[in-house]
């Protein structure tokens, strides 16, 4: 194993967020940087809520500038070059990897197949696939059985639709276009590229979770071998299996170890290939900081302990919090600015009228708000925040309105 490498705290952000494109943001362009980042970090975390753009959408507006979701759309649905799938919980990830999650379909198959909870609808699965084979696409609406059981997804649901997410994650089927957040599901042979059916089988659960925890490095950058939220969605993650994976990794040098000063009782991991961008890391940036806001479920936020130790910044998505428990609101956006986390904000969509409303804005603590260049780098994020969602207008919430710079920046975005 190799020596450590050492890298002080503002070195170890300005590579994380390097490696994922936010420093700066917003230099990626068109549908092509959609897929250059996509492939950069393996996936970005799929979910269906939408406040003001559902997890995705939100992930790269922050990196391609002038994103619109149908960029994404087109990618999915027209030229099949990404797939939704199952990597970091449900995800989208290239087409192209689709071979490889053959040993993670192959498991979720057998848990789902042969658990007497699912039985149900197991005895739908093969009626409903002959019925994709010979209809073509279909939702579980075009099926009458109303059997309602239990499913870990969506609590109550019918057997129709669990017996369609078998047929999913066992890799049968894929998604071939959607309507809202309702799926409508194909063939995966009708899909995907005849070369994809050629499957890369891991030899053995540890080669797969090798593999796998490999993978998740380069979705994040830096690792650590604890049993976070970043290990989500790996199959047999669990018990001290994913510490052996990357001391294997590290033995074969696939992984290196690397310690942040003034962060105690933490080693993390890096790729070999990204220890050239690390090194580069240690030097400022130089150009004028950028100003993104980041989504609840974005590939920097997996691992909240390595926000909070390398940012200093405290991140918890309220949705599932009661509300009368909430600090902040419901669905509140982290604000970057340049190689830190400066403010948090709650925002809005009104749909009818086209407005982007800030709710309501709090500032971290011993954030410099006098920093000339903060406040046109805001201004500009705003901007290009609201022409995502296709707003006519930004308004400041009655929660926000005593911050005189926020009103500047805002009407300055407005005139923008």
């Amino acid at each position: 194993m190799s020596d450590r490498i050492v890298v002080d705290k503002a070195q170890a952000r300005r590579f994380l967020l390097g490696h994922q494109h936010l420093l700066p943001p917003r230099k990626l362009s068109g549908k092509q940087g959609v897929l250059d980042f996509i492939r950069r970090l393996n996936c970005i975390q799929y979910d269906p809520i939408n406040v003001v753009g559902q997890n995705p959408h939100l992930v790269l507006q922050s990196r391609v500038r002038g994103y619109k979701p149908a960029m994404l759309d087109a990618l999915l649905y027209v030229d099949r070059a990404l797939v939704d799938g199952f990597d970091k919980q449900m995800a989208i990830y290239p087409a192209e990897d689709w071979p490889d999650f053959a040993y993670h379909r192959s498991h979720m198959a057998k848990t789902y197949m042969e658990a007497t909870s699912t039985a149900p609808a197991v005895k739908l699965v093969e009626a409903i696939r002959q019925a994709i084979e010979q209809r073509g696409p279909l939702s579980s609406l075009e099926f009458e059985d109303k059997t309602k059981m239990d499913w870990w997804l969506t609590g109550s649901a019918r057997a129709a639709r669990i017996a369609m997410d078998i047929l999913f994650y066992s890799g049968a089927t894929l998604v071939h276009h959607r309507v809202g957040t309702r799926r409508y599901f194909d063939l995966s042979h009708r899909l995907l590229p005849a070369a994809y059916s050629q499957l890369r089988q891991h030899a053995s659960h540890e080669d797969y979770l090798e593999w796998h925890v490999l993978r998740r490095a380069g979705g994040i950058g830096l690792l650590h071998d604890k049993t976070t939220a970043e290990y989500g969605g790996l199959v047999g993650w669990a018990a001290g299996k994913v510490k052996a994976a990357v001391t294997r990794l590290l033995h074969k040098g696939h992984l290196l170890p690397v310690e942040v000063q003034g962060v105690s009782r933490r080693v993390f991991y890096i790729r070999p290939a990204d220890l050239p961008a690390l090194e580069e890391a240690a030097k400022p940036p130089r150009g004028k900081p950028g100003a993104a806001l980041i989504a609840p479920l974005d590939n920097l936020m997996w691992n909240r302990d390595l926000i909070r130790a390398l940012f200093d910044f405290d991140y918890i998505w309220e949705v599932y919090v009661p509300e009368p428990k909430r600090k902040y609101g419901y669905y509140v956006l982290p604000v970057l600015y340049g190689d830190r986390l400066v403010a948090r904000m709650d925002p809005e969509f009104q749909r009818g009228s086209k407005a982007f409303g800030v709710k309501n804005w709090w500032w971290q603590e011993g954030v410099d708000q006098k920093d000339e260049a903060m406040l046109p780098a805001i201004t500009e994020c705003l901007a290009a925040f609201g022409k995502y969602l296709g707003a006519n207008q930004i308004r400041l919430g009655d929660g926000a309105r005593v911050d005189a710079g926020l009103k500047r920046a805002i009407t300055a975005a407005n005139k923008g």
